[in-house]
């Protein structure tokens, strides 16, 4: 494939992303949570505390598509292999564990608060995990990334 269909394929993923997390953020959550309030009375007090984390939650992954529109740009112009990129998915990875722990310990607190069931945070450890693995994953490609943008300059050099 040429680099603006790669560049094509990772901005028409990253709007899709965009559009999951804004349509589920403006209107998926509030109205399940409203669902499960009107469901449950009891829980009636849980819906603000959840909404605005799960609302903060979804900041950081705001931030990392804005990184993965920037390597789109770099994979566009075949600079792939440049410590720009490498830096921009080193810091999607850092956003991602920091995500990841916010999720952990946001779940954890308002697990003992009593705003939440068991269940849920049972659920929520194993997006923690799928999302711990991606953040490290990330962090290998941008290793890698440095490295052949190493390598690159090298090549360039010496041609």
């Amino acid at each position: 494939m040429r680099s603006v269909t790669l560049s094509n394929l990772v901005r028409t993923a990253i709007i899709g992303m965009l559009a999951c997390l804004l349509v589920g953020g403006a209107f998926v959550l509030p109205a399940v949570g409203t669902q499960v309030r009107s469901a449950n009375p009891g829980l009636a007090d849980a819906y603000w505390p959840w909404l605005g984390f799960l609302w903060a939650t979804c900041l950081p992954c705001l931030a990392i598509l804005v990184l993965f529109w920037k390597v789109s740009t770099n994979i566009r112009v075949e600079k792939v292999f440049s410590l720009a990129t490498a830096h921009w998915v080193k810091a999607a990875a850092l956003l991602l564990f920091a995500a990841v722990g916010w999720f952990f310990v946001g779940n954890v607190v308002l697990l003992l608060a009593g705003l939440s069931h068991p269940a849920v945070a049972l659920l929520s450890l194993f997006i923690d995990v799928l999302a711990l693995a991606i953040a490290v994953l990330l962090a290998v490609l941008s290793r890698y990334l440095t490295t052949g943008s190493a390598l690159q300059a090298e090549v360039d050099a010496t041609v």
